[in-house]
């Protein structure tokens, strides 16, 4: 039997095999989702998404098995994991109806999946450095779609509603987590207003870490500026100065400043 700590290193070492393929998976995921709600697909390849979607869902049901198997604490890997659990629970709960028809089983499934992109974002330490802009605006592309198409399934069919269209859906998503907010389309429903509730916080934690990202990035480069210059003059100090030790006649005259 497997100690502790060597179920630890297993775990380290799968997730770091696994990360890439999970990331692809995650991405194909999303758009299994968006596609139906986004566009009206012939029945033929809404089955063939419907197919496709269950086959993205046995790789994340394999993945969290796997990895709960290795877990040396198996309750402490239920309790950081269960945006994880619900991802791979929520779809077998559909046969048993107990939700309002297939409209709240994606909205539960998207939730999932904004709140991967979410606790990613928390997660990730680095994301204020230069290198992990990148990641940030990646982030903040997938929550805005998600958002999106779960808005444009809140608000589709509702009476009154102004957002008729993913196109509308998507515009609304990007003024909300930019806080800009035209107020040109508004969610009229609860589950909408819920959705955008959510966003808005996103939206403000999101856009303050680019900001911050941004400015280091910036500062950055002059700082790796500054940096050069100081190491091009101390090396002709250096120089200069081995200079004078093989020439002890030789005047030592300090470089000028950059």
């Amino acid at each position: 039997m497997m100690s502790a700590a060597n179920r630890s290193d297993a775990l380290q070492r799968y997730e770091r095999v696994t990360a890439l393929p999970m990331v692809v998976l995650s991405l194909t995921f999303i758009g299994l989702l968006i596609c139906p709600i986004a566009f009206t697909l012939s029945k033929s390849l809404d089955a063939t998404l419907a197919t496709a979607n269950w086959i993205v869902w046995s790789f994340f049901a394999v993945d969290y098995v796997v990895r709960f198997t290795l877990a040396p604490q198996k309750l402490k890997f239920v309790r950081g994991n269960l945006v994880d659990l619900a991802v791979v629970v929520l779809p077998l709960l559909a046969p048993l109806r107990i939700f309002s028809g297939l409209r709240a089983l994606r909205l539960l499934r998207a939730i999932t999946v904004l709140s991967v992109a979410v606790k990613t974002q928390r997660e990730t330490k680095k994301i204020v450095s230069p290198q992990s802009v990148g990641t940030a605006l990646l982030i903040l592309g997938l929550v805005v779609t998600v958002a999106a198409a779960l808005e444009f399934e809140s608000e589709r069919g509702a009476a009154g509603a102004n957002i008729t269209s993913f196109g509308d859906a998507l515009w609304w998503a990007v003024t909300t987590v930019t806080t800009v907010g035209y107020g040109d389309t508004y969610p009229v429903t609860t589950e909408g207003r819920g959705v955008a509730t959510l966003l808005m916080f996103v939206g403000l934690g999101t856009t303050s870490l680019l900001a911050a990202g941004l400015t280091t990035f910036f500062v950055g480069q002059e700082s790796q500026q500054d940096t050069k210059a100081i190491l091009e003059r101390l090396e002709a100090i250096e120089r200069a100065l081995t200079e004078r030790d093989r020439n002890p006649d030789t005047q030592l005259n300090a470089p000028p400043a950059p």
